[in-house]
């Protein structure tokens, strides 16, 4: 005697149904097919399975009209629903040729008609009092760093809008910069903020959407094992910056190699590159990026050679930006006539025709900053060009050492007349500090008299000749001016008399007033006995003040309490001194033009 289990095998019942479907004809196996189709999910593997299913049937030579329009009206359910309209809409006049009075079909077709119409019909007005994030993020492109983060704490779609603009640039420390104090505290603070950024990135595809620009510091010596732990973790982070544009590193020659290898085996597509290595240039030769619309590098001493090739790489370079007083500047590898801009310190030996390169064939440039030891004599090159650079807005000339031989004291005579009369120019910088220099490139009281033909000068920094009286010399300042830096080695220690002289021509609309060889104990008396009106004055180097009123009128100065570059620049724009921070912007490596 048998004892028969109760087993289920389920394998037994997809048998079952390969034979019945056997025994079926064509247009029976479809109209089966079409029947288990409407239990399968939306979405997963199943979709690939109901697409090709429902074009299996639709194959099928003696496939009814009604299975012809039933697949139909199957997938446009489909499509509607994944958001495919248009594929959805052909479906549907489809099934309506093949039953014509299938109501089903007629029905999802007038709603796909009818929404079309809505969508095309003019926008309702909005609700009063309520912005899209559009408009709210229109709003906040106006708006300082230093008030964005305060919208961070408004219950309002503006603080969502606010995040993301404030975390298009983010700063990744692997060790802490010689800008900051290194203590045990410290060094575990920016490793931890480093971590959390990393892990937000990895962890969150929407953040790591936002962000546009990263700025990397490392200045560890040696084998460092957190550091190599962070550039794992930074590896793994790079896929998900799909909007990155531009980098900055500043680091160590040694640190910035894997960094750079890094860069060049993701698949970010950089557009702007900007290394500081302040021990040594890094070796460039090994590096490939041919994306660049803009370059900075800052070392010093070291051969020039493979960062002129790697930049001759890039022939779409808009903006260039080199630092190192050793190197001379690399006509050949840069297609001048693509820059808009170029900064760069460095040599200009006897035999440079660099400044005839740059004003002849540098014809879209909107700013070019200079500074430079010259052996060259360029000033007949500033004469035979003088008409040249038409949409020139910021110009500047750093003389830091300079040959005397015959015809050197006509180059400042020469820049003069190529600035008169420039109407668009909005910066202008005219530095020479040592008498000796100022004798040999004749620069003397002659030079201010260009800069009542500059009308919309917005931002001057120039230094103070001995022959220059000092009442004369502010009224030759552009009334225009909001930002006035006065380089003035050879300043009084008791600058009241100066000040008292200069006053009364000062310009009526300046905001912010430096003098950096006035010592800081001055502060007070420079802004009581010269420039009262200002908002930000600058004392002794890098000290800078804010300039309030006590209730008896008396004259309060409160410290900056920022000392890093862009810090210093938000606290800047906050206090409406946006014209200052364009002043000293174009040697600043962390800011991207584009």
């Amino acid at each position: 005697m048998f004892t028969i289990m109760n087993v289920f095998n389920p394998k037994i019942l997809d048998a079952s149904i390969r034979d019945v479907a056997l025994a079926l004809s064509d247009n029976q196996k479809a109209d089966m097919l079409l029947h288990g189709l409407g239990s399968l999910p939306d979405e997963g593997p199943a979709r690939t399975v109901f697409e090709n299913a429902i074009q299996s049937c639709l194959q099928v030579p003696s496939l009814s009209t009604h299975n012809t329009a039933k697949a139909r009206l199957l997938r446009a359910r489909r499509r509607l629903k994944s958001g495919y309209q248009r594929g959805a809409e052909e479906d549907l006049q489809a099934a309506l040729i093949a039953e014509p009075d299938n109501p089903e079909a007629k029905a999802l077709l007038h709603n796909r008609s009818v929404a079309v119409e809505k969508l095309l019909s003019p926008a309702p007005p909005p609700s009063r009092g309520r912005f899209s994030d559009e408009i709210w993020r229109e709003i906040a492109l106006w708006l300082p760093r230093r008030d964005l983060k305060t919208l961070l704490f408004v219950p309002n779609a503006l603080s969502r809008v606010a995040s993301q603009l404030l975390f298009r640039k983010i700063d990744l420390h692997l060790s802490v910069s010689p800008d900051h104090d290194e203590t045990a505290a410290s060094t575990a603070a920016f490793a931890q903020r480093t971590a959390d950024i990393l892990t937000r990135i990895i962890v969150d595809h929407s953040f790591g959407s936002f962000v546009r620009t990263l700025c990397i510091y490392s200045y560890a010596i040696g084998r460092d094992e957190s550091i190599a732990f962070q550039i794992g973790m930074l590896a793994n982070a790079l896929p998900k910056l799909v909007n990155l544009r531009n980098v900055y590193i500043s680091a160590l020659s040694e640190n910035t190699i894997p960094l750079l290898r890094l860069l060049q085996h993701s698949s970010v597509r950089v557009r702007g590159l900007s290394l500081v290595c302040p021990d040594a240039p890094v070796d460039l030769s090994h590096f490939e990026c041919t994306s660049l619309r803009h370059i900075a590098y800052s070392t010093r001493e070291g051969s020039p050679t493979p960062t002129n090739r790697f930049i001759a790489q890039n022939r779409s370079l808009r903006t260039v930006s080199l630092h190192n007083m050793s190197w001379i500047f690399p006509s050949d590898a840069l297609s001048l006539r693509n820059l808009t801009s170029i900064t760069f310190s460095g040599h200009f030996p006897a035999n440079s025709t660099a400044f005839s390169d740059i004003l002849a064939h540098g014809r879209q440039l909107d700013a070019l900053d200079l500074t430079c030891t010259l052996e060259c004599l360029p000033a007949a090159q500033f004469r035979t060009h003088s008409d040249t650079l038409p949409f020139l807005r910021h110009f500047a000339l750093t003389i830091c050492g300079a040959a005397r031989r015959s015809g050197s004291a006509d180059l400042f005579p020469a820049v003069t007349d190529f600035l008169r009369g420039r109407s668009e120019l909005r910066t202008l910088a005219l530095v020479v500090r040592e008498d000796t220099d100022q004798r040999s490139v004749g620069f003397d009281a002659a030079a201010w008299g260009v800069l009542p033909s500059l009308l919309s000068l917005r931002a001057l920094t120039i230094t103070y000749p001995r022959d220059l009286a000092p009442g004369l010399a502010a009224w030759l300042v552009p009334r225009s001016v909001t930002a006035l830096t006065i380089d003035y080695v050879g300043a009084p220690r008791d600058p009241i008399p100066f000040l008292q002289q200069f006053r009364p021509g000062v310009p009526p609309c300046l905001r912010y007033a430096a003098m950096p060889d006035c010592p800081p104990r001055a502060a007070t008396a420079f802004v009581e006995h010269g420039f009262s009106g200002s908002r930000v004055v600058r004392v002794g180097g890098i000290a800078y003040f804010r300039v309030g009123r006590g209730v008896d009128g008396s004259v309060l100065l409160e410290a900056c309490p920022h000392k890093s570059p862009a810090a210093l620049r938000e606290w800047l724009e906050w206090l409406g001194c946006e014209d200052a921070v364009a002043g000293e912007s174009q040697a600043d490596l962390a800011l991207f033009p584009y």
